[in-house]
């Protein structure tokens, strides 16, 4: 007999359970990435987009911003198809519509409180119309009103910060019992779908009711009857968490390994729900495993959170083919990496190749890689390409080039892709790099392939600006390690090309010998690798040159090299626009932020950036500025103002003044709030500026002028007392240990000599270092 199903609402069956209002997400159920020590990419060697979550993440549980999803949005499309494919006369729109849109919850909610559910339903203008004269559609709604209920309990959410207010609402064992007497009046019916998804919701219900135990009971007493399909899994998910709840944690841990074996897309939240045990209890918890592929599933999920080489030798016991133990690998391997491979540990250059392997040779666990060369050489593993790959990366790490190499031969053999290829490329140039001592012909031959592959032709897929070839690091370290034998052999030019350091310029012969190879059309192809990648261009290294040249006081001789420089392309980021631009760029018409020639009582650059300038120098024009005034001090032309204005101009260029962007440039590379002890006496000494005030105070006319003359040099042996006090030492972190304020003679000549002048005045209005000197503060 055909039966009514909305009429199950006038009966007040389902008011309870719309009474307390939910969202409907789901009604089939409830993010600095790799490391920068690696060369060994997981996506690339373990080659199965279903284990990616698992990967070693640096800082993250799973892999690469990857996080868990709730079962209605996991499986959303799926149950859209089904419940389509069950109803027939429905668009999937119209089926997800009524499944998931979070503004149907209040209507349903009124319909199922009505008298004549039916007709209630009828009267509503919904975006899509149902035929409530069909059965399957009755049943239909029934079932989204029943999960939307379900959910009130499911979805709840928490203030994390609300210690004392957190109250868990557990369904009540009157709707629970609701709940399954509307699965059991389905259990005569011939409707397979409708009744699978009624148990679904009846577990669901069990699971989140105050007796959340007895969705075991029920799940062992009717899973029997049920299709082994993800509504079984998402259950039998359930039943592992009611373990875990009862701190059942070896039947829990059995139960979500069966789920990770049987439901990949639920692999993730098993392994998440999976608790790591100690030794003893973990052996326990494998006799609770109803076969050998969960015990294989078990040692996997153990070994994530745990010692995953112990339980890589377990799983290769058990079964060597096991899929999982390929991704278990890749951890161990990525994990070795972060203690094996330091990214910094090469950056000063003074190492030597023989100590630089002996170093990584005693960071590789020998007993470990003999167990892995077995396992590579025996074939019996799932993924023969990856014990190969990681086999060859740890004997080329301990050492042993000649195994490396053949086992990076039978790698190449197995890989089945351009990627995998392209991986065992990598390891190759790591292990003829590793290879050689010097730098020579020999060397280059051996090299120069994979060393022009890495840098200007390998194609690893790119996600979120990372190469999934993990190259980075491979990158740096050949650059480094080359620079280093080069730097041993005592050929300093060819050291900064293959990895630059800051201060080489400082030396002009140095700075002249690398112009003239970057100009030199008989460069060898190994040095072309080099002139491609060098990260100067020539309008860099003019441009230092005319800036060192500066702080020496040679400003003729650093016009030259600023006339040097030609406009040259540069390309930049638009954001907005999210595409690159394309600009001309000439450092020497570069414009000042303020006026450099300023000098003022209170240092405030951004007061000068912000000042309207009736002049704007750019950076040539300033040093003929420069140029012109001191010709005239040379001259006896109005030498108390030209000596000042070049004093001052001195002081800005320097790390306390309104015009530190004249050294900024790419090779001297000092942008921040502190200065690299390779330029600090450049950059924060006062010598120059000195110099200068003191032509200017000896060349003043007046009190006024020998005045201001005393305070400026007040103002550089301020400085001088800051640099040799703080600047200059590696413990200084902004917080002064003593007085700020010192005895400087510039406040002593000022207070003695010209306390009857205008500027006298002005100085202890302004300054409160003078003001405190004094005592007036």
């Amino acid at each position: 007999m055909k039966k009514k199903i909305l009429k199950l609402l006038a009966a007040g069956s389902l008011t309870a359970i719309l009474g307390y209002g939910a969202y409907v997400y789901a009604c089939a159920g409830g993010e600095w990435g790799a490391g920068y020590t690696s060369i060994f990419s997981p996506e690339i060697t373990v080659n199965n987009k279903e284990y990616q979550p698992f990967f070693y993440d640096d800082y993250t549980t799973f892999y690469n911003g990857y996080s868990v999803q709730s079962p209605g949005d996991l499986f959303k499309d799926e149950n859209v198809a089904d419940w389509t494919s069950y109803l027939k006369k429905y668009t999937p729109e119209t089926v997800e519509y009524y499944l998931y849109n979070k503004e149907l919850d209040v209507p349903l909610r009124t319909i199922s409180q009505a008298k004549n559910p039916e007709a209630e339903f009828k009267k509503q203008n919904f975006k899509f119309t149902l035929d409530t004269s069909d059965e399957k559609t009755q049943k239909f709604v029934l079932f989204a009103m029943l999960a939307r209920g379900i959910e009130t309990y499911s979805n709840q959410t928490y203030n994390y910060w609300d210690y004392d207010n957190r109250v868990q609402l557990n369904a009540d064992t009157d709707f629970t019992g609701k709940v399954e007497n509307l699965y059991k009046k389905q259990a005569s019916q011939k409707d397979d779908f409708f009744k699978n998804r009624m148990w679904f919701q009846v577990v669901r219900s069990k699971f989140y009711s105050s007796d959340r135990a007895s969705v075991i009971t029920f799940f062992n007493d009717t899973q029997k009857d049920q299709p082994k399909n993800n509504l079984y899994y998402q259950a039998l998910s359930y039943v592992g968490g009611a373990y875990k709840n009862l701190k059942n944690y070896e039947k829990a841990n059995a139960t979500f390994a069966q789920v990770f074996n049987q439901c990949k897309p639920m692999m993730p939240s098993a392994l998440f729900d999976y608790k790591p045990l100690d030794a003893a209890a973990f052996k326990a918890s494998l006799n609770q495993a109803p076969n050998q592929s969960a015990k294989e599933a078990m040692y996997a999920l153990q070994g994530y959170y745990t010692n995953e080489f112990s339980a890589m030798q377990e799983l290769y016991k058990l079964n060597p083919n096991s899929p999982h133990i390929d991704f278990v690998l890749s951890r161990w391997v990525n994990i070795n990496e972060q203690s094996i491979n330091i990214y910094n540990e090469y950056e000063k250059l003074d190492i030597d190749a023989k100590k630089v392997k002996k170093e990584l040779k005693d960071k590789v666990n020998a007993s470990e890689l003999k167990w892995i060369n077995e396992v590579a050489n025996d074939s019996k593993v799932h993924n023969p390409y990856i014990w190969k790959a990681t086999a060859a990366y740890f004997n080329s790490l301990a050492g042993d080039y000649s195994k490396a190499d053949n086992l990076l031969k039978s790698a190449h053999t197995l890989a089945e892709n351009s990627n995998q290829k392209g991986q065992v490329r990598s390891l190759r140039l790591l292990n003829n790099l590793l290879s050689v001592d010097q730098i020579d012909l020999k060397a280059e031959g051996k090299l120069i392939e994979d060393v022009n592959w890495l840098f200007y032709e390998e194609t690893f897929p790119v996600k979120d600006y990372v190469s999934e070839g993990r190259t980075d690091y491979l990158q740096s370290f050949t650059k480094k390690y080359i620079s280093a034998l080069y730097k041993k052999q005592g050929d300093g030019l060819m050291s900064e090309l293959t990895y630059p350091i800051k201060g080489f310029f400082k030396d002009q012969k140095q700075s002249n010998a690398m112009e003239k190879l970057l100009l030199s059309s008989q460069r060898s192809a190994w040095q072309d690798i080099f002139v491609g990648i060098y990260p100067y261009k020539l309008a860099d290294i003019y441009e230092s040159r005319g800036i060192y040249l500066f702080y020496q006081d040679k400003i003729d001789e650093a016009i030259a090299e600023f006339e040097k420089i030609t406009p040259f392309e540069s390309k930049t980021y638009n954001w907005n626009k999210e595409q690159y631009e394309t600009e001309m760029v000439d450092y020497k018409t570069a414009q000042f932020p303020g006026n450099p020639f300023n000098g003022k009582i209170k240092d405030c650059n951004d007061c000068d950036h912000a000042a309207k300038q009736s002049v704007k120098y750019s950076q040539l024009e300033f040093l003929y500025k420069i140029k012109e005034m001191k010709a005239k001090i040379a001259a006896g032309e109005d030498v108390y103002r030209n000596a000042l204005l070049v004093g001052n101009a001195f002081y800005n260029t320097s790390y306390f003044g309104n015009a530190r962007f004249f050294y900024y440039n790419e090779i001297i590379n000092e942008y921040g709030n502190s200065i690299s002890n390779e330029h600090s006496k450049m950059l924060y000494g006062m010598e120059n500026v000195q110099k200068y005030y003191n032509i200017a105070k000896k060349a003043a006319a007046d009190n006024e002028q020998k005045a201001k003359m005393a305070y400026m040099l007040a103002k550089t042996q301020r400085n001088d007392f800051y640099y040799n006090k703080y600047f200059s030492t590696t413990t200084y972190w902004g917080y002064p240990d003593g007085p700020v304020v010192q005895k400087w003679q510039g406040f002593v000549d000022l207070k003695t000599n010209y306390s009857d002048t205008k500027y006298y005045q002005d100085v202890i209005a302004e300054c409160g270092y003078f003001r405190k000197y004094l005592g007036l503060q």
